[in-house]
Protein backbone atom coordinates (compact mmCIF):
# COMPACT_ATOMS: atom_id res chain seq x y z
CA UNK A 1 0.00 0.00 0.00
CA UNK A 2 1.74 3.53 -1.08
CA UNK A 3 1.79 6.22 1.60
CA UNK A 4 -0.62 8.65 1.84
CA UNK A 5 0.12 12.07 -0.05
CA UNK A 6 1.26 14.66 2.21
CA UNK A 7 -0.57 17.94 2.46
CA UNK A 8 0.57 21.39 0.44
CA UNK A 9 0.51 23.08 3.21
CA UNK A 10 1.49 22.97 6.90
CA UNK A 11 -0.73 24.03 10.03
CA UNK A 12 2.18 25.18 12.35
CA UNK A 13 1.52 26.51 15.80
CA UNK A 14 4.14 28.45 17.62
CA UNK A 15 4.81 28.79 21.07
CA UNK A 16 7.18 30.85 22.23
CA UNK A 17 8.41 34.64 22.61
CA UNK A 18 9.79 35.40 19.30
CA UNK A 19 8.24 36.90 16.67
CA UNK A 20 8.27 34.17 13.67
CA UNK A 21 5.86 35.89 11.33
CA UNK A 22 8.78 37.31 9.24
CA UNK A 23 10.98 34.67 9.29
CA UNK A 24 7.99 32.04 8.27
CA UNK A 25 6.60 35.04 5.65
CA UNK A 26 8.36 33.60 2.75
CA UNK A 27 7.00 29.91 3.08
CA UNK A 28 3.91 29.66 1.48
CA UNK A 29 3.45 26.06 2.42
CA UNK A 30 3.00 26.96 6.25
CA UNK A 31 -0.19 28.29 7.67
CA UNK A 32 0.93 29.50 10.89
CA UNK A 33 -0.64 30.62 14.65
CA UNK A 34 1.03 31.92 17.81
CA UNK A 35 0.51 31.74 21.42
CA UNK A 36 3.39 32.84 23.90
CA UNK A 37 2.50 30.44 26.97
CA UNK A 38 2.52 26.39 26.40
CA UNK A 39 -0.60 26.49 29.07
CA UNK A 40 -2.58 28.46 27.51
CA UNK A 41 -3.30 27.91 23.72
CA UNK A 42 -6.70 29.09 22.89
CA UNK A 43 -9.72 27.03 22.19
CA UNK A 44 -10.29 28.64 19.25
CA UNK A 45 -6.95 27.44 17.87
CA UNK A 46 -7.08 25.19 14.72
CA UNK A 47 -5.75 21.98 14.86
CA UNK A 48 -2.02 22.09 14.26
CA UNK A 49 -0.02 19.32 12.03
CA UNK A 50 3.52 20.55 13.86
CA UNK A 51 3.54 22.47 17.24
CA UNK A 52 6.93 24.33 17.57
CA UNK A 53 8.28 25.60 21.07
CA UNK A 54 10.79 27.72 21.94
CA UNK A 55 11.24 27.36 25.68
CA UNK A 56 14.90 27.97 25.49
CA UNK A 57 15.35 32.23 24.82
CA UNK A 58 16.40 32.95 28.63
CA UNK A 59 20.03 31.75 29.23
CA UNK A 60 19.92 28.75 32.53
CA UNK A 61 23.06 27.85 34.41
CA UNK A 62 23.26 24.04 33.23
CA UNK A 63 21.73 21.90 30.45
CA UNK A 64 19.54 20.02 32.83
CA UNK A 65 17.57 23.68 33.92
CA UNK A 66 17.22 24.02 30.30
CA UNK A 67 16.06 19.97 29.70
CA UNK A 68 13.76 20.86 32.82
CA UNK A 69 12.24 24.37 31.60
CA UNK A 70 11.21 22.25 28.43
CA UNK A 71 9.84 19.56 30.51
CA UNK A 72 7.45 21.91 31.97
CA UNK A 73 6.31 23.62 28.60
CA UNK A 74 6.02 20.07 27.72
CA UNK A 75 3.90 18.69 30.01
CA UNK A 76 1.61 22.26 30.02
CA UNK A 77 0.59 21.27 26.66
CA UNK A 78 -2.56 20.13 26.19
CA UNK A 79 -2.33 16.79 24.01
CA UNK A 80 -5.95 15.38 25.77
CA UNK A 81 -7.27 18.19 23.34
CA UNK A 82 -6.13 16.47 20.10
CA UNK A 83 -7.39 12.84 19.57
CA UNK A 84 -4.02 13.06 17.08
CA UNK A 85 -1.85 14.75 18.89
CA UNK A 86 0.83 17.06 16.41
CA UNK A 87 4.56 16.70 16.21
CA UNK A 88 6.08 18.68 18.55
CA UNK A 89 9.42 20.55 17.43
CA UNK A 90 11.50 22.67 19.90
CA UNK A 91 14.19 24.95 18.94
CA UNK A 92 17.44 24.09 21.14
CA UNK A 93 20.01 27.16 21.89
CA UNK A 94 23.09 27.60 19.46
CA UNK A 95 25.48 25.70 20.41
CA UNK A 96 23.54 22.79 21.32
CA UNK A 97 25.29 18.99 22.09
CA UNK A 98 24.11 16.13 20.24
CA UNK A 99 24.16 14.67 23.46
CA UNK A 100 21.19 17.73 24.52
CA UNK A 101 19.34 17.44 21.55
CA UNK A 102 18.82 13.39 22.17
CA UNK A 103 17.77 13.76 25.65
CA UNK A 104 15.31 16.53 24.85
CA UNK A 105 13.75 13.35 22.44
CA UNK A 106 13.99 11.22 25.23
CA UNK A 107 11.64 13.80 27.25
CA UNK A 108 9.00 13.26 24.53
CA UNK A 109 9.67 15.63 21.91
CA UNK A 110 9.79 14.41 17.97
CA UNK A 111 12.28 16.82 16.91
CA UNK A 112 14.90 19.46 18.19
CA UNK A 113 15.62 21.82 15.69
CA UNK A 114 18.04 25.14 15.42
CA UNK A 115 17.54 28.66 14.72
CA UNK A 116 16.99 30.28 11.85
CA UNK A 117 14.88 27.62 10.31
CA UNK A 118 13.82 28.44 7.15
CA UNK A 119 9.95 27.71 6.10
CA UNK A 120 11.47 25.08 3.34
CA UNK A 121 13.37 22.75 5.77
CA UNK A 122 10.47 22.88 8.30
CA UNK A 123 8.37 22.52 6.12
CA UNK A 124 10.68 18.66 4.60
CA UNK A 125 10.69 17.91 8.55
CA UNK A 126 6.86 18.70 9.46
CA UNK A 127 5.94 15.98 6.37
CA UNK A 128 7.75 13.16 7.56
CA UNK A 129 5.25 13.75 10.69
CA UNK A 130 2.76 14.31 9.05
CA UNK A 131 2.32 11.26 6.74
CA UNK A 132 3.12 9.49 10.34
CA UNK A 133 -0.12 10.74 11.74
CA UNK A 134 -2.09 10.03 8.64
CA UNK A 135 -0.52 6.30 8.80
CA UNK A 136 -2.07 6.87 12.49
CA UNK A 137 -5.31 8.11 11.22
CA UNK A 138 -5.99 5.56 8.87
CA UNK A 139 -4.72 2.79 11.21
CA UNK A 140 -7.18 3.91 13.96
CA UNK A 141 -10.11 4.41 11.05
CA UNK A 142 -9.25 0.91 10.02
CA UNK A 143 -9.24 -0.48 13.53
CA UNK A 144 -12.39 0.87 14.32
CA UNK A 145 -13.96 0.11 10.26
CA UNK A 146 -12.18 -3.68 11.81
CA UNK A 147 -14.15 -4.03 15.08
CA UNK A 148 -17.62 -2.62 13.76
CA UNK A 149 -17.21 -5.78 11.50
CA UNK A 150 -16.74 -8.35 14.03
CA UNK A 151 -18.91 -6.39 16.48
CA UNK A 152 -21.64 -7.24 12.74
CA UNK A 153 -20.09 -10.49 12.26
CA UNK A 154 -20.60 -11.38 16.02
CA UNK A 155 -23.92 -10.30 16.19
CA UNK A 156 -25.02 -12.41 12.79
CA UNK A 157 -23.25 -15.37 14.50
CA UNK A 158 -25.58 -14.78 17.72
CA UNK A 159 -28.68 -13.97 14.97
CA UNK A 160 -27.60 -17.34 12.91
CA UNK A 161 -27.12 -18.92 15.91
CA UNK A 162 -30.68 -18.28 17.12
CA UNK A 163 -31.91 -18.87 14.13
CA UNK A 164 -30.40 -22.40 14.17
CA UNK A 165 -32.73 -22.51 17.29
CA UNK A 166 -35.41 -21.23 16.07
CA UNK A 167 -35.31 -23.50 13.15
CA UNK A 168 -34.81 -26.73 14.96
CA UNK A 169 -37.65 -26.31 16.70
CA UNK A 170 -39.83 -25.21 13.76
CA UNK A 171 -38.65 -28.77 12.30
CA UNK A 172 -39.78 -30.00 15.51
CA UNK A 173 -43.20 -28.57 15.53
CA UNK A 174 -43.36 -29.30 11.60
CA UNK A 175 -42.59 -32.89 12.29
CA UNK A 176 -45.38 -32.90 14.85
CA UNK A 177 -47.72 -31.20 12.56
CA UNK A 178 -46.89 -34.09 9.72
CA UNK A 179 -47.41 -36.60 11.60
CA UNK A 180 -50.77 -34.80 13.26
CA UNK A 181 -51.63 -34.38 9.19
CA UNK A 182 -50.78 -38.02 8.28
CA UNK A 183 -53.21 -38.95 11.02
CA UNK A 184 -55.54 -36.51 10.36
CA UNK A 185 -55.62 -37.80 6.09
CA UNK A 186 -55.77 -41.44 7.63
CA UNK A 187 -59.03 -40.16 9.62
CA UNK A 188 -60.22 -38.21 6.59
CA UNK A 189 -60.11 -41.46 4.48
CA UNK A 190 -61.56 -43.27 7.54
CA UNK A 191 -64.74 -40.71 7.70
CA UNK A 192 -64.61 -40.37 3.73
CA UNK A 193 -65.53 -44.37 3.77
CA UNK A 194 -68.02 -44.22 6.95
CA UNK A 195 -69.56 -41.08 4.94
CA UNK A 196 -70.20 -42.81 1.73
CA UNK A 197 -71.39 -46.08 3.47
CA UNK A 198 -73.83 -43.39 5.21
CA UNK A 199 -74.48 -41.90 2.02
CA UNK A 200 -75.01 -45.44 0.31
CA UNK A 201 -76.94 -46.45 3.20
CA UNK A 202 -79.06 -42.90 3.60
CA UNK A 203 -80.26 -43.71 -0.32
CA UNK A 204 -81.15 -47.07 0.03
CA UNK A 205 -83.22 -45.81 3.30
CA UNK A 206 -84.59 -43.15 0.84
CA UNK A 207 -85.66 -45.36 -1.65
CA UNK A 208 -87.31 -47.76 0.89
CA UNK A 209 -88.94 -45.00 2.67
CA UNK A 210 -89.70 -43.59 -0.66
CA UNK A 211 -90.91 -46.99 -2.21
CA UNK A 212 -92.93 -47.87 1.23
CA UNK A 213 -95.58 -44.46 0.92
CA UNK A 214 -95.94 -45.15 -2.52
CA UNK A 215 -97.19 -48.50 -1.82
CA UNK A 216 -99.23 -47.44 0.87
CA UNK A 217 -100.54 -45.00 -1.87
CA UNK A 218 -101.12 -47.73 -4.68
CA UNK A 219 -102.89 -50.22 -1.90
CA UNK A 220 -104.99 -47.12 -0.63
CA UNK A 221 -105.37 -44.38 -2.82
CA UNK A 222 -104.66 -44.94 -6.17
CA UNK A 223 -107.80 -46.89 -8.54
CA UNK A 224 -106.07 -46.99 -11.68
CA UNK A 225 -102.80 -48.64 -10.96
CA UNK A 226 -99.87 -46.41 -11.83
CA UNK A 227 -100.70 -43.20 -11.70
CA UNK A 228 -97.68 -42.29 -9.92
CA UNK A 229 -95.31 -43.56 -12.54
CA UNK A 230 -97.08 -42.17 -15.44
CA UNK A 231 -97.15 -38.55 -13.98
CA UNK A 232 -93.50 -39.32 -13.09
CA UNK A 233 -93.35 -39.86 -16.94
CA UNK A 234 -94.93 -37.18 -18.21
CA UNK A 235 -93.53 -34.44 -15.57
CA UNK A 236 -89.64 -35.11 -16.65
CA UNK A 237 -90.57 -35.18 -20.01
CA UNK A 238 -92.39 -31.41 -19.67
CA UNK A 239 -89.23 -30.74 -17.35
CA UNK A 240 -86.61 -31.60 -20.35
CA UNK A 241 -88.77 -29.80 -22.97
CA UNK A 242 -88.57 -26.55 -20.66
CA UNK A 243 -84.96 -26.75 -19.40
CA UNK A 244 -85.40 -27.32 -16.00
CA UNK A 245 -82.14 -28.42 -14.47
CA UNK A 246 -80.73 -31.55 -14.13
CA UNK A 247 -80.42 -31.13 -10.55
CA UNK A 248 -84.19 -30.58 -10.07
CA UNK A 249 -85.75 -33.77 -12.22
CA UNK A 250 -85.03 -36.59 -9.18
CA UNK A 251 -86.70 -34.25 -6.80
CA UNK A 252 -89.64 -34.02 -9.88
CA UNK A 253 -89.80 -37.74 -10.15
CA UNK A 254 -90.02 -37.80 -6.37
CA UNK A 255 -92.66 -35.09 -5.83
CA UNK A 256 -94.62 -37.10 -9.11
CA UNK A 257 -94.16 -40.76 -7.55
CA UNK A 258 -96.09 -38.83 -4.04
CA UNK A 259 -97.79 -36.35 -4.50
CA UNK A 260 -100.89 -38.62 -3.33
CA UNK A 261 -99.43 -38.98 -0.11
CA UNK A 262 -101.69 -36.65 1.75
CA UNK A 263 -104.38 -37.89 1.05
CA UNK A 264 -103.51 -40.81 3.69
CA UNK A 265 -104.57 -38.57 5.91
CA UNK A 266 -108.18 -38.86 5.19
CA UNK A 267 -110.42 -41.16 7.79
CA UNK A 268 -111.59 -43.16 4.19
CA UNK A 269 -108.80 -42.96 1.47
CA UNK A 270 -110.31 -45.37 -0.76
CA UNK A 271 -113.21 -43.35 -1.16
CA UNK A 272 -111.67 -40.12 -1.37
CA UNK A 273 -109.43 -41.18 -4.21
CA UNK A 274 -112.15 -40.83 -6.74
CA UNK A 275 -112.29 -37.22 -6.21
CA UNK A 276 -109.02 -36.00 -7.74
CA UNK A 277 -110.59 -35.28 -10.25
CA UNK A 278 -112.80 -32.17 -8.44
CA UNK A 279 -109.16 -30.73 -8.92
CA UNK A 280 -109.14 -30.42 -12.39
CA UNK A 281 -113.00 -28.51 -12.28
CA UNK A 282 -113.32 -24.71 -11.87
CA UNK A 283 -112.92 -22.46 -8.79
CA UNK A 284 -116.01 -22.03 -8.01
CA UNK A 285 -116.80 -26.19 -8.37
CA UNK A 286 -114.29 -27.26 -6.34
CA UNK A 287 -115.73 -27.32 -2.69
CA UNK A 288 -118.77 -28.46 -4.03
CA UNK A 289 -117.52 -31.30 -6.62
CA UNK A 290 -115.70 -32.11 -2.85
CA UNK A 291 -118.05 -32.02 -0.72
CA UNK A 292 -120.56 -33.94 -3.34
CA UNK A 293 -117.91 -37.13 -3.88
CA UNK A 294 -117.08 -37.12 -0.67
CA UNK A 295 -120.39 -37.40 0.32
CA UNK A 296 -121.62 -40.39 -2.02
CA UNK A 297 -118.42 -42.64 -1.06
CA UNK A 298 -119.13 -42.17 2.76
CA UNK A 299 -123.16 -43.25 2.32
CA UNK A 300 -121.96 -46.50 0.42
CA UNK A 301 -119.52 -46.86 2.86
CA UNK A 302 -121.90 -46.29 5.91
CA UNK A 303 -118.89 -43.32 6.49
CA UNK A 304 -119.87 -39.19 7.78
CA UNK A 305 -117.72 -37.13 5.55
CA UNK A 306 -115.71 -34.84 8.12
CA UNK A 307 -115.09 -31.41 8.14
CA UNK A 308 -111.72 -32.80 8.45
CA UNK A 309 -112.15 -34.60 5.78
CA UNK A 310 -113.63 -32.00 3.26
CA UNK A 311 -110.03 -29.62 4.60
CA UNK A 312 -107.99 -32.56 3.61
CA UNK A 313 -109.44 -32.85 -0.04
CA UNK A 314 -108.65 -29.40 -1.17
CA UNK A 315 -105.16 -29.32 0.78
CA UNK A 316 -103.84 -32.91 0.98
CA UNK A 317 -100.35 -31.61 -0.81
CA UNK A 318 -100.12 -29.22 1.92
CA UNK A 319 -100.12 -32.38 4.55
CA UNK A 320 -98.20 -34.53 2.42
CA UNK A 321 -95.28 -31.91 2.28
CA UNK A 322 -95.16 -31.71 6.06
CA UNK A 323 -94.57 -35.17 6.52
CA UNK A 324 -92.12 -35.27 3.59
CA UNK A 325 -90.14 -31.88 4.52
CA UNK A 326 -89.57 -33.34 7.98
CA UNK A 327 -87.66 -36.90 6.34
CA UNK A 328 -83.97 -36.28 5.28
CA UNK A 329 -83.96 -35.93 1.28
CA UNK A 330 -87.19 -35.30 0.69
CA UNK A 331 -87.16 -31.53 1.77
CA UNK A 332 -87.02 -30.71 -2.27
CA UNK A 333 -89.70 -32.52 -3.64
CA UNK A 334 -91.89 -31.45 -0.58
CA UNK A 335 -91.72 -27.87 -2.06
CA UNK A 336 -93.03 -29.10 -5.32
CA UNK A 337 -95.64 -30.90 -3.84
CA UNK A 338 -96.79 -28.11 -1.31
CA UNK A 339 -98.17 -25.90 -4.56
CA UNK A 340 -99.92 -28.69 -6.04
CA UNK A 341 -103.17 -27.05 -5.66
CA UNK A 342 -102.07 -23.75 -6.43
CA UNK A 343 -104.10 -22.89 -9.46
CA UNK A 344 -102.85 -20.33 -12.32
CA UNK A 345 -105.35 -17.56 -12.04
CA UNK A 346 -104.33 -17.34 -8.18
CA UNK A 347 -107.45 -18.96 -6.76
CA UNK A 348 -106.23 -22.26 -5.34
CA UNK A 349 -104.48 -23.27 -2.71
CA UNK A 350 -102.93 -22.58 -0.05
CA UNK A 351 -101.49 -19.18 -0.83
CA UNK A 352 -103.72 -18.29 -3.35
CA UNK A 353 -100.49 -17.87 -6.14
CA UNK A 354 -100.39 -17.12 -9.70
CA UNK A 355 -99.16 -18.00 -12.33
CA UNK A 356 -95.13 -17.02 -12.36
CA UNK A 357 -95.28 -17.11 -8.30
CA UNK A 358 -95.77 -20.90 -8.62
CA UNK A 359 -92.67 -22.45 -8.68
CA UNK A 360 -92.22 -23.95 -12.30
CA UNK A 361 -92.07 -27.32 -10.96
CA UNK A 362 -94.53 -27.47 -9.18
CA UNK A 363 -96.44 -26.08 -12.51
CA UNK A 364 -95.26 -28.96 -14.09
CA UNK A 365 -96.15 -31.78 -11.67
CA UNK A 366 -100.07 -30.28 -11.94
CA UNK A 367 -100.00 -30.51 -15.38
CA UNK A 368 -98.66 -33.93 -15.60
CA UNK A 369 -101.23 -34.48 -12.56
CA UNK A 370 -103.78 -33.18 -14.60
CA UNK A 371 -103.33 -35.05 -17.59
CA UNK A 372 -103.73 -38.40 -16.05
CA UNK A 373 -106.91 -37.16 -14.26
CA UNK A 374 -108.35 -36.22 -17.84
CA UNK A 375 -107.39 -39.18 -19.00
CA UNK A 376 -109.36 -41.30 -15.96
CA UNK A 377 -112.96 -39.30 -16.50
CA UNK A 378 -115.35 -40.94 -18.29
CA UNK A 379 -116.53 -38.20 -20.64
CA UNK A 380 -112.78 -38.03 -22.58
CA UNK A 381 -113.36 -40.73 -24.98
CA UNK A 382 -110.27 -40.03 -27.40
CA UNK A 383 -107.56 -37.79 -27.85
CA UNK A 384 -109.38 -35.13 -29.53
CA UNK A 385 -111.90 -34.93 -26.33
CA UNK A 386 -108.67 -34.92 -24.33
CA UNK A 387 -106.93 -32.09 -26.32
CA UNK A 388 -110.43 -29.89 -26.14
CA UNK A 389 -110.80 -30.11 -22.23
CA UNK A 390 -106.86 -29.34 -21.38
CA UNK A 391 -107.28 -26.29 -23.28
CA UNK A 392 -110.22 -25.49 -21.04
CA UNK A 393 -107.77 -25.58 -18.11
CA UNK A 394 -105.30 -22.74 -19.60
CA UNK A 395 -104.86 -20.03 -17.89
CA UNK A 396 -107.61 -20.96 -15.50
CA UNK A 397 -106.19 -24.51 -13.65
CA UNK A 398 -102.79 -24.75 -15.50
CA UNK A 399 -100.24 -22.15 -17.26
CA UNK A 400 -100.85 -21.80 -20.33
CA UNK A 401 -97.18 -22.73 -21.29
CA UNK A 402 -97.65 -26.40 -19.58
CA UNK A 403 -100.52 -26.71 -21.72
CA UNK A 404 -98.98 -26.27 -24.84
CA UNK A 405 -96.35 -28.81 -24.22
CA UNK A 406 -98.71 -31.28 -23.16
CA UNK A 407 -100.63 -31.24 -26.08
CA UNK A 408 -97.12 -32.01 -27.61
CA UNK A 409 -96.68 -34.90 -25.34
CA UNK A 410 -100.01 -36.20 -26.18
CA UNK A 411 -99.70 -35.38 -30.11
CA UNK A 412 -95.95 -37.31 -29.63
CA UNK A 413 -96.97 -39.70 -27.46
CA UNK A 414 -100.88 -40.86 -27.15
CA UNK A 415 -102.20 -39.96 -30.27
CA UNK A 416 -100.68 -42.64 -32.44
CA UNK A 417 -104.05 -44.58 -32.67
CA UNK A 418 -106.79 -41.72 -32.94
CA UNK A 419 -104.86 -39.46 -35.40
CA UNK A 420 -101.46 -38.90 -37.08
CA UNK A 421 -99.79 -35.47 -36.80
CA UNK A 422 -96.39 -33.92 -37.82
CA UNK A 423 -94.57 -30.84 -36.94
CA UNK A 424 -93.58 -28.15 -39.26
CA UNK A 425 -92.29 -25.00 -39.62
CA UNK A 426 -94.07 -21.07 -39.34
CA UNK A 427 -92.48 -20.79 -43.12
CA UNK A 428 -94.22 -24.03 -43.76
CA UNK A 429 -97.73 -22.98 -42.85
CA UNK A 430 -100.32 -23.24 -46.12
CA UNK A 431 -104.10 -22.75 -46.01
CA UNK A 432 -106.12 -25.49 -45.45
CA UNK A 433 -103.96 -27.55 -42.69
CA UNK A 434 -105.48 -28.49 -39.21
CA UNK A 435 -103.90 -27.87 -36.08
CA UNK A 436 -103.55 -30.92 -34.19
CA UNK A 437 -102.34 -29.50 -30.97
CA UNK A 438 -103.28 -25.66 -29.43
CA UNK A 439 -100.12 -23.27 -30.71
CA UNK A 440 -99.31 -20.98 -28.01
CA UNK A 441 -96.64 -18.28 -28.01
CA UNK A 442 -93.52 -18.39 -25.66
CA UNK A 443 -95.29 -16.30 -23.16
CA UNK A 444 -98.57 -18.72 -23.29
CA UNK A 445 -101.01 -16.83 -25.06
CA UNK A 446 -102.97 -19.14 -26.44
CA UNK A 447 -103.30 -18.22 -30.53
CA UNK A 448 -105.09 -20.96 -31.83
CA UNK A 449 -107.30 -24.12 -30.11
CA UNK A 450 -106.93 -27.89 -31.42
CA UNK A 451 -108.55 -28.88 -34.46
CA UNK A 452 -108.59 -25.57 -35.80
CA UNK A 453 -108.05 -25.19 -39.59
CA UNK A 454 -105.81 -22.18 -40.98
CA UNK A 455 -106.52 -19.61 -42.85
CA UNK A 456 -104.56 -17.12 -45.03
CA UNK A 457 -105.28 -14.51 -42.49
CA UNK A 458 -104.73 -16.97 -39.46
CA UNK A 459 -101.27 -17.70 -41.27
CA UNK A 460 -100.52 -14.12 -41.30
CA UNK A 461 -101.83 -13.46 -37.58
CA UNK A 462 -98.91 -16.36 -36.44
CA UNK A 463 -96.35 -15.19 -38.73
CA UNK A 464 -97.23 -11.34 -37.10
CA UNK A 465 -97.35 -12.55 -33.61
CA UNK A 466 -93.90 -14.49 -34.11
CA UNK A 467 -92.33 -11.16 -34.87
CA UNK A 468 -92.95 -9.80 -31.18
CA UNK A 469 -93.83 -12.78 -29.08
CA UNK A 470 -91.83 -15.81 -30.58
CA UNK A 471 -94.20 -19.10 -31.12
CA UNK A 472 -93.25 -22.94 -30.83
CA UNK A 473 -90.76 -23.73 -33.08
CA UNK A 474 -92.69 -26.58 -34.13
CA UNK A 475 -95.98 -26.30 -35.71
CA UNK A 476 -98.80 -29.68 -35.16
CA UNK A 477 -100.92 -31.00 -37.83
CA UNK A 478 -102.67 -33.18 -38.27
CA UNK A 479 -101.86 -35.48 -41.69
Amino acid sequence: MTAPMAPTKVAVLYIGPRDVEEAFAGGGDIILETCRDAGAVPEAAGRPEVVLMDPFTERADTDEDLIGRARGWLNRFPKKRFRFPPAIFVIVPEGATDEFRVSLMEEGFDEAVGWPLTPREFAVRSRVYIRQTQMAQKHHADSESLARAFGYLDRFKNEVRQLKADLMEEKTSLNAALKQIQQMTAERGRLKDDLAGLKQQLAKNMQGFGRILYTLIQKRIEVNQGHGERVAETACFLAKALGIDENKLEDLRKAAMLHEVGLLFLSDPPAAAHSRSAASRSAGEKDAACDQTITGQATSNNHQPTAYDKTIMMQYPVKGAELLDACPGFDGCAKIIKSLNEWSDGTGYPDGLKRRFIPMTSRILAGADELENLRDRADIRDTRTLLAAMEDLAGVRLDPVIVGQLEKYVVRHMGADDFKVRGVRIDQLEPGMELGAALFTATGTKLFTANTVLTKDAIDKIIQYNREYPVDETVYIKV
